[in-house]
């Protein structure tokens, strides 16, 4: 085994170990947005590493390229859209502070 197959299988364990806690933690979270917390790591850490790993294991190329840019907007537009879960759930679920206007 090289050294980049090496590198590549830790950066993928390491990607996997955050996919299993944050499982882990959503089966174990009370209720659902409490839940969506434990989607974050998966798309800004989990998701990141795996592209990392596949960067490192098929070096540079017009490949590891776009598997990059995927990785990059999936780190970047993850957790603005849990975020949107997240208000559209408690909306759902009346949990919102009601709006005051200011006369």
């Amino acid at each position: 085994m090289s050294a980049r197959d090496v590198a590549a299988a830790v950066l993928l364990g390491l990607a996997a170990l955050v996919v299993v806690l944050s499982a882990v933690g959503l089966l174990a979270a009370p209720r659902g947005l409490a839940r969506l917390h434990y989607l974050a790591p998966v798309t800004s850490i989990a998701g990141p590493l795996t592209g990392a790993a596949y960067v490192v294991d098929q070096g540079w190329g017009i490949s590891p390229a776009l598997v990059l840019l995927i990785v990059g907007l999936l780190a970047i537009t993850g957790p603005p859209l849990s975020a949107a879960i997240a208000r559209a759930t408690a909306a759902a679920e009346d949990l919102l502070p009601e709006e005051t206007s200011s006369s």
